[in-house]
Order: structure tokens, then sequence, then C-alpha cells
């Protein structure tokens, strides 16, 4: 018996000898004009690139596999073309599950391209399990392992500041920026968007839509124990556990459907209590993806990242004062 266990352990610990979490095993370029459907909404009637999406031309875009946990996980990054230095880094984290939300094209071209074009790196995971990784993602369990992992990533990047990272997350995706601010205090700020905070809220408020086609299938446990599987991954109850130099922006939409902007509201006076700097802006009417203030969105997440990350602003004084 001994030596069948000592067997074991030294079967494990070469396991993860030869793990290298972050380790990119393939890249592939990504050329958006190879997608007509998208280019056609990108260009003029002459084929060049509209006023608006000039920023594609100055950013490079790829997709890869890297390793998280011993899986191969698929991921996209952009990067601006002039490496001559090295540039910040953003973790963009995607909203959804399995097909739904995933990466593609239009995200690349729209958020991780225009971000990249700010002058960051910008790295996001597909999650484990999704467009050709290994594993199965579990919506905010282990598969945060492959949003940190992101962060080995970027130490592999030679035209990476892997001392300078934000992490941005909309919907599932600012869950799962959450989670991972609780096991790592290398992300110097972080935006949310229509963030999950509550997944028993978020589940009642649509009639249980999200526990029969989504927690049930994907998060392990959770028919045995519902409100433990649920609570753990909702980060209302877990404030506590967030780094207080880490300042996160909370942006939501009033008409939010999706993910009750009270999600929010909620989260704020949880940061507030625990000290944890924020700022939060609640869009009158806006909808869960704040569609109708895009512009405005964009402005204010850069300059968040801006303001903490490239200028290293110093963090606010949360202790009551002033006349």
């Amino acid at each position: 018996m001994f030596k069948q266990l000592f067997f074991l352990f030294l079967f494990f610990i070469s396991l993860h000898s030869f793990s290298q979490n972050g380790k990119i095993i393939s890249e592939e370029n990504f050329n958006v004009k190879s997608f007509d459907t998208l280019y056609q909404k990108l260009s003029d009637e002459k084929g060049n690139l509209k006023t608006n999406y000039n920023y594609l031309n100055e950013v490079e875009t790829k997709t890869f596999f890297y390793e998280s946990d011993g899986l191969k996980v698929k991921g996209y990054m952009a990067y601006p073309k002039d490496v001559s230095e090295k540039h910040p880094v953003i973790i963009y984290n995607r909203g959804g599950n399995r097909e739904f939300g995933n990466l593609n094209e239009y995200k690349m071209a729209f958020i991780i391209a225009k971000v990249a074009s700010w002058g960051y790196v910008v790295l996001a995971s597909q999650y484990r399990g999704n467009d050709g990784g290994e594993g199965m993602e579990e919506f905010g369990g282990a598969d945060v392992q492959d949003v940190i992992h992101l962060i080995d990533v970027a130490a592999n990047l030679d035209f990476a500041d892997s001392e300078n990272i934000g992490m941005y997350g909309w919907s599932r995706g600012g869950m799962m920026t959450y989670l991972s601010l609780m096991q790592t205090n290398k992300i110097k700020a972080a935006v949310v968007g229509g963030a999950v905070t509550d997944l028993k809220a978020m589940d009642e408020s649509r009639d249980g839509e999200m526990g029969i086609y989504v927690y049930s299938e994907l998060m392990p446990g959770y028919e045995k124990n519902r409100d433990s599987v649920m609570a753990i991954r909702s980060a209302i109850y877990h404030a506590d556990k967030l780094p207080k130099t880490t300042p996160i922006l909370l942006l939501h939409g009033t008409s939010d459907w999706r993910v009750l902007p009270e999600e929010s509201l909620n989260m704020a006076t949880e940061l507030q209590k625990e000290k944890v700097p924020y700022s939060l802006i609640m869009y009158e009417g806006g909808d869960h993806g704040l569609s109708e203030f895009r512009e405005e969105v964009d402005n204010q997440v850069k300059a968040w990242f801006d303001k903490y990350i490239k200028n290293n602003h110093p963090l606010p004084n949360l202790e009551p004062h002033g006349r």
C-alpha cells in the first residue's frame, strides 16, 4: 500500500512539474478582412476601413492556445504594432457561457482590438472546453484559473509589461473579474460592466432559467448544494476578500433585463463597507451592453485604466474627511 501511495504521489508531482501555466502552445494571425460580413460593416464602398475603425490598422490581432492547469485553452490577443517598448496589459473577460457570448471576430474588432489601440496588450480567454479548448467550463469554478493564468501568458510576452495589469469584464465576465480579484493582488485596476454579483438573484429574476440551462449543466455540485454553489460564485458575499489596492469601476444600465441593476447597486454598498476603492456609474435607460452609451463607456473605461495603470495615480483616501 505504501509503495502504491508513493508512486501515486510521484505521478502527481511529475504532472505538476510538467505543467506550465501560461505557456503559449500555438498562435495564429487573425485578420478581420477575412470575415466578409464583418468587414462590410467596417469598410466603405472602396473597401477601405471607415474612419471609426482605423484603429484596426494600428494593432496586431491573434488567436492562440495556452496552458491552464494542464489543459489547452483558446485565447485572443491584440497589441500595438509598435513593440519597441513594453505595453501594459488588460485582461478581458467575456460574458455568456459556452458558445453564447463567445469571443469571435466581432468582439476582436469592436472590443479587444479597440482597447489594444489605447496602448495596451489585451489578452482574453475563451474559457476551458470552448472553441477547441480542453476540459469543461464551470461558470466561475475552476475556469477562473484560465483568467488568472493569462497573467502568466503576459509574463511570457516580451512586449507586455506584466507588472502593470488591468482587468475588464462584462456580465459573466464581470463575475469572473470579481472571482479573479479574490485570488490575486496583481491587478492594478478593474472595470466591470453589467456584472453578475448574485447568482441566486439572477436566477430568480429569470424565472429559474439560469438554474435549469446554465447552473445545473456547468456548475459541479449544483444539484446537491444549490445555495452554497451559487454563493461561492457571488461576489456580493465576498467583498471582504477583494484587494483594497485594486480600484474597481462599476458600470450598469438601469434598464438592464439580463442582470438586474440592483446587482451593481448592492455590490457598491458592500464595497463601501469594506473600503474597497470603487466608482459606480448607472446609465439611465441603458441596456445590458450599454449600447446606447458606447462612446461614453469607452471613454470612461480608457480613462480609468490610464489613470491607475499608465499614470499610477494614487489610491483615493477612503477615510471620512473634509469639512
